[in-house]
């Protein structure tokens, strides 16, 4: 059945979604006493482990952690210290004892000045009628990155929206043809909190932790892995924290360091939004690619690279303070001052796993105009069936890439390279005041492609963008955005490609090799053939132990990237058979860096060496601190820091999982 109208305000009257309601309905009718309230009398202390023998699977571990497990102060505002649990605590599902009540959730929701929502996914409107102009309203948005960002009901890419067979969605490529079936909530969480204060999440971490809930942090929804949301878990979204400011000079807290020229944004500020206030001020960004990305989330965080990544180093590099929610709900500031090993750790440990992020400062740059060489060619028809890694069109153009790279590098050249079985995107992006520079660096690499016999050269134009805002709206043209869609289902697997590759013959030689071999085995199993060749990393800022990044990152010139789409018109088989082609196609690369590494953003989610792949040298360290700071594993998400695993029931979403799917059940408006 269709979804049926629905208001965002939990003060609403109850309406039905569909018939899983009337599981919580019937337990709601048993006179319980919920395995989170707690008293000092001996009856209450004989009840409560008697209910926890009673309650399902789901809600033993929060019971077993409420009569096990006390919290001590270390003294006012710090962290308990004690050793983490090493399953999941936060597994309470609606219909178990331990799921809050009507009451519960109705007191909750008066605590935060009414922003608890009812989730409505985007597509909704759809499946009632497919000509209504609230339906076309959506199709008309459907695969564009900031109108998805704009509402919780909806992610960037459909896998995260999805599971199992419960979804709502709509045909990518023809969003206004006619749906059918019921539109489900999927993963995404049935209700959420509209946060717009750190007290609001103080309360919200003082609410799961009290029941037992999973909570899940989403700002943009633009993320690989579907760590920004987990069904039937209660979501904090920080989209609309909007706050910016700037510093002419800045001295954060505790510290006696003083700085200049310091951006202050929400946690839900978008990187147009940041290049819109700061250009004014004749200020850069570190911002990526995507304009709709949120820039103090999961990019901010887990390391941020962009075309600015070889002049200024990653997002992570520029962090001066955060404000942040810790898992014991308490507003603090952080620095390196303060509290260093949490603020190393969220420099480069990964977004939602530490601590609710309210607040960013970072290092902005005086603008440069940004010059760009861009070029764009069809290759030639081979005679016969493409095989890639016998094209020697495909094995030239790598080989003069990989050539030119270290130059490009040490001049702070970043670049976009698009590889396909029959065309090249190639960008590199060089932010200075002397627009003729980048013409003598690349001369090279633009003389090598005009030269070459049979290219179909529709572009090979040099361009000077004196504004942030005038590159990105350079990169909207088709021929370069459709190299990042949203509003489809998205596989991806990557590889950071070390300075050591790109000094001799022999080395750039194996290079060539593995992309071709790659490429080729992607074209062959319906992965489309493509490479993206980043290079857009912090490859002139070594180490210096501020951050908590993959150290093999700040040694590599490249990141590799190898990527498919799929529809809901793909089959089940066919979807599976991509991801298994995606994860595959990346081994040649594996097999060259040993012992290496990928941007935990732009990974595999199907790692099975993900400590080592994500985190590498870091991942002990990061541990450590995960424990101290998050003791009792509240913050939870796929393959992140202190990830419970396969067997954790509220990861069944995904296919590796080792439960069954258990999509976010339906619930309705608390009266």
């Amino acid at each position: 059945m269709a979804w049926i109208e629905q208001q965002p305000l939990l003060n609403e009257k109850f309406a039905h979604i569909d018939k899983a309601q009337s599981s919580v309905e019937a337990c709601e009718q048993i006179s319980r006493t919920e395995c989170s309230r707690t008293g000092t009398s001996v009856r209450s202390a004989l009840l409560f482990p008697l209910l926890c023998g009673l309650a399902l699977y789901g809600s033993y571990n929060f019971c077993h952690r409420r009569l096990s497990t006390t919290t001590t102060s270390n003294g006012a505002g710090q962290v308990p210290t004690h050793e983490a649990a090493t399953s999941s605590n936060y597994t309470c599902l609606p219909g178990q004892y331990c799921w809050p009540s009507r009451r519960d959730w109705s007191a909750f929701n008066q605590s935060i000045s009414g922003r608890l929502r009812l989730t409505v996914p985007w597509a909704r409107p759809c499946y009632s009628s497919s000509s209504s102009d609230e339906c076309q309203d959506v199709a008309s948005s459907y695969g564009d990155g900031v109108s998805r960002t704009q509402q919780y009901g909806a992610m960037e890419f459909l896998d995260w929206e999805t599971c199992g067979q419960s979804q709502c969605a709509l045909n990518t490529f023809n969003p206004s043809s006619r749906v059918s079936g019921t539109c489900s909530l999927g993963r995404l969480s049935t209700y959420y909190v509209e946060a717009r204060t750190a007290d609001d999440i103080g309360k919200t971490l003082d609410f799961v932790r009290k029941h037992g809930v999973r909570v899940s942090i989403k700002n943009t929804g633009h993320d690989y892995f579907g760590r920004s949301n987990a069904a039937n878990s209660l979501a904090i979204w920080t989209h609309n924290m909007k706050d910016t400011n700037y510093y002419k000079t800045f001295q954060p807290k505790g510290c006696k360091a003083r700085y200049e020229n310091i951006g202050e944004v929400g946690a839900g500020i978008q990187a147009y939004e940041a290049w819109e206030f700061f250009e004014p001020l004749g200020m850069l960004v570190t911002v990526g690619a995507v304009g709709s990305v949120g820039i103090a989330g999961g990019f901010g965080q887990g390391g941020g690279h962009g075309p600015l990544g070889p002049a200024y180093g990653l997002m992570v590099d520029q962090a001066v303070e955060f404000e942040v929610v810790t898992a014991d709900g308490q507003h603090r500031t952080i620095n390196e001052c303060t509290d260093p090993d949490l603020f190393w750790a969220m420099r480069g440990g990964g977004g939602g796993n530490y601590a609710v992020l309210t607040s960013y400062k970072f290092q902005l740059h005086p603008a440069v105009p940004l010059n760009i060489y861009s070029f764009h060619a069809h290759f030639p028809v081979p005679e016969g069936e493409l095989n890639i890694t016998e094209s020697k069109v495909h094995r030239d153009i790598i080989r003069a890439l990989a050539s030119n790279q270290t130059l490009f590098a040490q001049h702070g050249i970043a670049g976009y390279n698009f590889l396909l079985p029959d065309h090249i995107v190639s960008l590199q992006i060089m932010p200075s005041s002397d627009t003729e520079a980048i013409k003598a660096i690349t001369s090279q690499w633009h003389d090598f492609l005009a030269d070459y016999p049979g290219l179909n050269i529709t572009e090979s134009t040099y361009y000077s963008f004196d504004k942030f805002s005038e590159w990105h709206t350079f990169t909207t043209r088709p021929e370069i955005s459709r190299n990042g869609p949203v509003g489809l289902g998205l596989i991806e697997a990557g590889r950071f490609i070390p300075r050591e590759l790109f000094s001799s013959p022999d080395n750039i030689e194996q290079l060539v090799n593995a992309v071709v071999t790659a490429m080729q085995f992607s074209y062959t199993n319906r992965g489309g053939g493509g490479a993206q060749l980043y290079a857009t990393g912090p490859d002139n800022f070594p180490d210096n132990g501020k951050t908590s990044v993959n150290p093999i990152w700040r040694d590599s010139l490249w990141e590799v990237i190898m990527g498919a789409a799929w529809t809901t018109n793909t089959p089940p088989n066919e979807r599976t058979q991509k991801q298994n082609t995606i994860s595959a196609s990346i081994q040649p690369f594996k097999a060259l860096t040993p012992g290496g590494g990928c941007y935990m953003n732009e990974g595999d989610w199907t790692e099975e060496n993900w400590q080592q792949t994500f985190f590498g040298t870091q991942y002990n360290k990061l541990l450590a601190v995960k424990k101290r700071y998050d003791p009792t594993g509240l913050f939870n998400c796929w393959k992140c820091v202190g990830w419970t695993g396969y067997d954790d029931p509220m990861y069944s979403c995904y296919s590796q999982s080792r439960k069954n799917p258990h999509p976010s059940m339906p619930l309705g408006p608390i009266e």
